[in-house]
């Protein structure tokens, strides 16, 4: 005599095709919010992009002198300006280790790191930019390798600065500066600021054609493409995007397994 068929349940079958809907469902919305994310990033890509590639306005224009106390505004972050002053390299400060910036093969004959990850590692120079409307600024002059901190040129006289403005950089339990000890490891513009004597506004200065006597070249200046750069970026969002609709139609099948048995 043939064994009877087992069948399971009507509560159990209704339990299992509501979750299976529900993650279904769950996942599919998922998957619809990450083409929306993507859509904000690209727009988001295009704006910063405009604003990059803008003529540079007049520092005090976006950051008044009497308002740099209070650091750059995240409105005004990636914004370029230009500010004239003096640097004051007996204030110089060096962040990091960083790697090498995009276009560090293109530096001056002779002054390339030599090959190989440990080579390719070096410090940000950071320094306090005297203006000449008053106070002083940070500016990231650039990269620099290890072994060639000496060779870092240190021009003289009242220069025009064409920078990008930056609010800093969020520290973590990984990573941690001594501002005692004048060592920082990411961007704290407050702390910089104190131990500089200057206002903590940040300015990546961008890459320039002004010479660098008694230097090899460095510090090398990031490329404007580098503030483009995102932790995820548009593509990524489509791969989430489709890894949740992939889920969302195994569910989908696995409820309609359920509803036909």
């Amino acid at each position: 005599m043939a064994a009877a068929t087992l069948k399971p349940r009507p509560w159990v079958k209704i339990a299992q095709t509501t979750f299976f809907s529900g993650v279904a469902a769950g996942t599919a919305g998922l998957s619809y919010w990450q083409l929306q994310r993507r859509q904000w990033k690209l727009a988001l890509v295009s704006e910063r992009e405009a604003t990059l590639h803008a003529a540079p306005e007049p520092l005090a224009a976006v950051v008044p002198a009497a308002a740099r106390a209070d650091g750059v505004a995240p409105k005004h972050e990636f914004r370029r300006v230009e500010c004239r002053g003096t640097f004051d390299h007996r204030q110089q400060l060096l962040m990091g280790p960083r790697s090498a910036p995009a276009g560090v093969d293109a530096a001056p004959p002779g002054a390339k790191p030599p090959p190989g990850g440990a080579g390719m590692t070096g410090w940000d120079v950071i320094t306090p930019l005297r203006c000449t409307d008053g106070g002083a600024v940070l500016v990231n002059r650039g990269w620099v390798p290890r072994d060639q901190v000496d060779q870092v040129s240190q021009p003289v006289g009242e220069l025009c600065v064409d920078g990008v403005l930056r609010c800093g950089e969020a520290g973590n339990r990984f990573t941690t500066n001594d501002a005692a000890q004048r060592r920082f490891v990411y961007l704290d513009a407050e702390a910089m600021a104190d131990a500089t004597g200057s206002s903590p506004v940040v300015l990546y200065e961008t890459p320039s054609q002004r010479p660098s006597p008694g230097g090899g070249g460095w510090p090398l200046q990031r490329p404007l493409s580098s503030f483009l750069e995102f932790h995820v970026k548009p593509e990524t969002h489509l791969v989430y995007s489709a890894t949740w609709a992939s889920l969302s139609g195994l569910m989908a099948l696995m409820t309609a397994i359920r509803l036909r048995r």
